[in-house]
């Protein structure tokens, strides 16, 4: 009962600051060393049961003040750590049961990688469908965040829709996007996704459920999906002691899936091997004809020549689809390349080239089953014998190939929860994304830091 006046005092006196500041904020020392001192008697009173998963988390992350932000609490990433942000105006009127909701609340924004997800389907739908979405997705694992925060009820209201529980970011973005466009024909665009006066302020006195993640939207993201996906896996490895949540513990098991065979390290090595062809040039002699000076030699043309065939039926989700993308690129960045994309669920569907990963479309909603035949045969046709196939899919799909391949190498790769490639003969080699292997994270890590803030906090 002690710690828990302390620690009201200390919000009250700290909250009275900021109303006093009205609109000149004035981040003194003092101010800055008490608001912190009180995220330590938050994070403190954290390390019990399931949330010490998060408290641990939390003292691996750099905490700031922002009064910017559109909400209470928000994140960044960078290349070795979570930066995590407070908005002083909007956090000091919580309780200390929703500030630890709300700092479990970005946490969970993290472990989930929405981040990245969330870029891989802005354009697809608003963001304040992709907002919503996200919150919705992890609110519900939630207890005593505060009253403004999106939950299943309140958006469901809002947009006169039926959110089903335990779904995901992109199901939520789905069903909440056709809300907000039934709405608009209604009500008009402006009245859903235009920011009023108020939010073109620096300073944010009220929390924006819609624009309550433009940080993600407006900054500079130098990580891709493995670094993200490593920081990740380091820190959370660091924090799992005791006991966590079920669904935390779920998506850690997933981070430390170890592959079952690199298919990455067998793309590297087939890449070197690809028949390319050859080029004239000026500086070799004719082999055959070595006196005749004006006939051109030839040399290796040394440019792969990768079709990456994507399974389009529904099974591969746009963001399995953007990690495949990033690793294919990442590895073929070292060699000259020419890369064709064919798209096919029962028939081909869409066929273009790309140079680097931003020329990859967004995914066509297609209702087809899975033919593999297709793209064979569109190989066949536009006799493109010398190229690497890489086809991605869940492998549920024929037994028998209807034209037989003539290209030089292929290389299934079984995504999702696919378990084998469904065909009888693939001429091919067959590899799988990964297998599930779980790694004990460090038991000592943190150790010093929270030892620092009971000493800290005893003060």
């Amino acid at each position: 009962m002690e710690e828990v006046n302390k620690f009201e005092d200390l919000r009250i006196k700290l909250l009275n600051e900021v109303i006093q500041w009205d609109n000149k904020p004035n981040l003194t020392k003092e101010f800055k060393e008490n608001f912190f001192k009180l995220l330590e008697l938050c994070t403190f009173s954290m390390m019990q049961d399931k949330d010490n998963f998060f408290a641990l988390f939390t003292v691996q992350m750099k905490r700031e003040i922002r009064l910017d932000l559109d909400t209470a609490v928000g994140n960044m990433a960078s290349l070795t750590h979570f930066n995590i942000y407070f908005n002083p105006y909007i956090f000091l009127q919580c309780s200390i049961e929703e500030m630890k909701a709300l700092i479990k609340h970005e946490i969970y924004h993290i472990m989930n990688n929405h981040l990245k997800r969330a870029k891989s389907i802005r354009g697809k739908y608003s963001s304040v469908a992709i907002s919503k979405a996200m919150d919705v997705s992890i609110n519900q694992y939630i207890d005593k965040l505060p009253a403004w925060s999106d939950n299943l009820t309140n958006v469901s209201l809002t947009y006169n829709i039926d959110l089903k529980p335990n779904e995901n970011m992109e199901y939520y973005a789905k069903e909440i996007q056709k809300g907000i466009d039934k709405l608009k024909s209604n009500k008009g665009k402006e009245i859903i996704e235009n920011r009023d006066d108020k939010n073109s302020k620096l300073v944010k006195k009220e929390h924006d459920s819609a624009h309550a993640h433009d940080l993600w939207w407006y900054s500079e993201d130098d990580l891709n999906l493995e670094q993200l996906k490593d920081l990740i896996k380091k820190v959370a490895n660091n924090a799992n002691k005791g006991k966590i949540p079920s669904e935390i513990q779920q998506i850690i098991d997933d981070l430390n899936k170890i592959p079952e065979i690199s298919w990455k390290d067998y793309l590297k090595k087939i890449i070197g091997t690809l028949p390319s062809g050859h080029k004239k040039t000026i500086t070799r002699k004719d082999r055959r004809q070595p006196y005749r000076l004006e006939l051109r030699g030839k040399l290796n043309n040394h440019i792969a020549q990768i079709i990456i065939a994507i399974d389009i039926s529904g099974s591969i989700t746009d963001g399995e689809i953007d990690q495949i993308m990033t690793e294919v690129f990442n590895i073929i960045k070292s060699y000259p390349s020419e890369i064709t994309i064919i798209e096919c669920d029962n028939q081909i569907r869409r066929v273009y080239k790309v140079k680097n990963k931003r020329d990859i479309r967004k995914k066509l909603d297609t209702r087809g089953g899975t033919s593999y035949s297709p793209v064979f045969e569109y190989i066949y046709s536009h006799r493109m014998r010398n190229h690497l196939l890489i086809y991605f899919t869940d492998g549920v799909g024929e037994k028998e190939l209807t034209c037989m391949p003539i290209n030089y190498k292929t290389l299934w790769v079984i995504t999702g929860k696919g378990e084998s490639l469904s065909l009888n003969n693939s001429y091919g080699e067959v590899k799988r994304l990964s297998n599930i292997k779980v790694e004990k994270p460090d038991p000592t890590y943190a150790k010093d830091t929270m030892k620092d803030m009971l000493v800290e906090w005893q003060k």
